[in-house]
């Protein structure tokens, strides 16, 4: 991108070429509006994302019985489908909780914040998740990193209804010359295209730092995307035993931008939809032992920063020794 180009004022073919997603309509879409200005606006600096491994592997997956996840969820009307989603977070101090819980991998705490689209029904076949954000790992150096992946649960056989036998999950991957540090304020989201690939970006609002990039969907049959949009604070699992990681101990996150766009199809206009539309909220549990009990960790509540301002979603931990 040439440097000092308007983004604001960008045609939208200018945008299509620097990886930008389409400029929301400032009547129709306040909201996601503001989101993108935010974005587009100085300091911006794009690159093209690198990519690597996460060591060890770990996985973002489906809700699992709010034992995963935590944070907020939002259902498109049939039969529009959710084409744009967009987030934005500060990124939280994480450290080791104060009581380990049972039925983990290993004692090795670990969190993963992000947008994504889907992902609520995984135990149906073909069900995808496409989500991208930042991972805090008390224990890993550095602890903070910008992530993506596209979740997919693959097809049961038709002759017994089981899943055949089921490649390793693929771990999350890293986006790895996107640094961020504790604090810094994070903006993301996903853009659907006609084509069935999705942009994923990521900018790191505190340096300036962009990346996006366009991704297909994984190979083998998927349902449609767009059902529904998610803000979400998860404990990530292990491919190989496929049990979860414990829940690190983390500073209060507030999700903004909490909006999303539902339509027909991925050119044009749509309806904006917020937290407003009968958000579910979602809980994490985990279970500790003297004495054994589960407990919620993690809770989700909404939040409205000014009284004509977005709404928002809060996820604070909290103490199972408590």
């Amino acid at each position: 991108m040439p440097a000092g180009f308007d983004l604001l004022n960008a045609s939208p073919a200018e945008l299509d070429r620097y990886g930008i997603p389409q400029k929301p309509d400032v009547v129709t879409e306040p909201e996601l509006f503001q989101f993108w200005t935010e974005l587009v606006s100085a300091p911006f600096s794009a690159k093209q994302p690198t990519f690597a491994d996460i060591d060890p592997p770990s996985t973002g997956g489906a809700l699992q019985s709010m034992l995963n996840w935590s944070g907020a969820l939002i259902s498109t009307p049939w039969p529009q489908q959710i084409v744009f989603a967009a987030a934005g977070w500060n990124v939280p101090d994480v450290r080791r909780p104060s009581v380990s819980a049972l039925g983990t991998h290993a004692d090795d705490p670990k969190s993963l914040l992000w947008v994504g689209l889907d992902g609520r029904n995984g135990v149906l076949p073909n069900v995808s998740l496409p989500q991208i954000g930042t991972g805090h790992w008390p224990d890993r150096k550095p602890k903070h990193f910008a992530w993506w992946d596209w979740w997919h649960n693959s097809q049961p056989d038709e002759a017994t209804g089981k899943s055949a036998t089921a490649p390793e999950p693929q771990a999350i991957t890293l986006i790895d010359n996107l640094a961020i540090e504790t604090g810094h304020k994070v903006l993301a989201g996903l853009a659907v295209q006609v084509s069935g690939d999705i942009l994923y970006f990521i900018k790191n609002q505190s340096t300036g730092e962009f990346r996006s990039f366009l991704a297909p969907p994984p190979p083998g049959e998927i349902e449609p995307l767009g059902s529904s949009v998610q803000w979400v604070m998860e404990r990530p699992t292990d491919p190989k035993s496929r049990d979860l990681f414990p829940l690190p101990d983390y500073d209060p996150v507030n999700f903004r931008y909490c909006v999303a766009r539902a339509a027909d199809g991925a050119i044009g206009s749509g309806r904006m939809m917020t937290l407003e539309d009968n958000a579910l909220m979602i809980e994490m549990r985990e279970t500790f032992a003297d004495p054994e009990r589960t407990v919620i960790v993690s809770r989700p509540e909404l939040r409205q920063e000014t009284p004509n301002g977005p709404i928002g979603v809060s996820c604070t931990f909290q103490d199972p020794a408590v």
